[in-house]
């Protein structure tokens, strides 16, 4: 928030994620006769290199202009693989949020498949939600009967922002669409990404538009959120079917999660929070309520009688 304060707003919000079908794990692994789940090594060090590049592009190859500031968060999945919440502050001369500056940068939209065909496989196998909704009920995303991402979307002719500040990217009705899981996707179910990032990396890049306060709130909540959790029930096996009270309190311990890769990436030292421009914490007091250092040893008078 001290960044915030500085630089005002931040612009962006990119999440990076890892993909174990990299050429650089899967070389590495196949010849070796290993899947990629066995070396969590080898994934942390590829993520950490291609999250470094990526760091480059931003900040001193300017992709999206001059960068300010830079803040991330790694973090690590369930299943293992880890992923990187970017936040990023850009310099800009007007203020003003233009509906072609975020399409500029961001795209949420199949792309044509005769006239860009790398960038449309590209968006077809990473960045298609689903299918979910009444296409399929079953899967992880759904909830009391509707997706927790909101998908699917609205079709919408042109990208505009919401009161909340939150923007409605644009996603024509354009008869574009893809196969995926033997369903046909369209438009309302593309993840905004950027096309450069999306075809350099081959990797799973969500980016996001951010310019308001109540995003700046949502943003800094989501990336500190801590550690995964998980509930683990310990209990003996019996035979016996007689009924035993069973204390609930006792038996449930609320344990922190560590995936092979969250343990492979502390022990080679990674960061897992990364800030571009440094933020000192400053100690100060009110009059007459500073902080005053003794030793138990010492009288009080000459305590009393230091200068500072």
């Amino acid at each position: 928030m001290s960044i915030c304060r500085w630089t005002g707003y931040p612009q962006l919000f990119i999440t990076f994620t890892c993909n174990p079908k990299w050429p650089e794990i899967v070389r590495y692994v196949e010849c070796r006769g290993l899947a990629p789940d066995d070396r969590p090594d080898i994934i942390c060090r590829i993520f950490k290199i291609k999250l470094e590049m990526l760091i480059k592009d931003l900040k001193e190859n300017r992709l999206f202009g001059e960068v300010k500031a830079v803040v991330y968060t790694v973090e690590f999945q369930k299943r293992g693989l880890p992923h990187a919440h970017i936040v990023l502050w850009l310099t800009r001369k007007d203020t003003t949020i233009l509906a072609s500056d975020i399409d500029s940068i961001i795209s949420a939209e199949i792309p044509d498949e005769k006239n860009d065909h790398d960038y449309y496989v590209a968006v077809k196998e990473l960045m298609v939600h689903g299918p979910c909704g009444v296409l399929n009920k079953s899967s992880p995303c759904m909830e009391n009967g509707h997706c927790t991402k909101h998908f699917p979307k609205k079709f919408v002719r042109r990208t505009t922002i919401d009161g909340s500040g939150f923007p409605i990217y644009r996603r024509r009705d354009n008869g574009r669409s893809v196969m995926k899981n033997e369903t046909l996707l369209d438009n309302r179910f593309v993840i905004p990404h950027n096309r450069t990032l999306l075809l350099k990396y081959g990797a799973h890049i969500n980016v996001e538009w951010c310019n308001q306060t109540r995003a700046v709130k949502y943003l800094f909540k989501y990336i500190n959120k801590g550690n995964d959790r998980i509930t683990v029930a310990f209990s003996e096996a019996s035979d016996n079917r007689k009924v035993e009270k069973v204390d609930e309190i006792k038996m449930y311990y609320d344990c922190r999660y560590i995936s092979a890769c969250e343990a492979a990436w502390r022990i080679f030292g990674f960061h897992i929070h990364y800030r571009d421009v440094a933020v000192e914490r400053l100690s100060f007091h009110l009059p007459g309520q500073h902080s005053v250092y003794y030793n138990p040893k010492e009288s009080v008078s000459s305590v009393l009688r230091r200068p500072t």
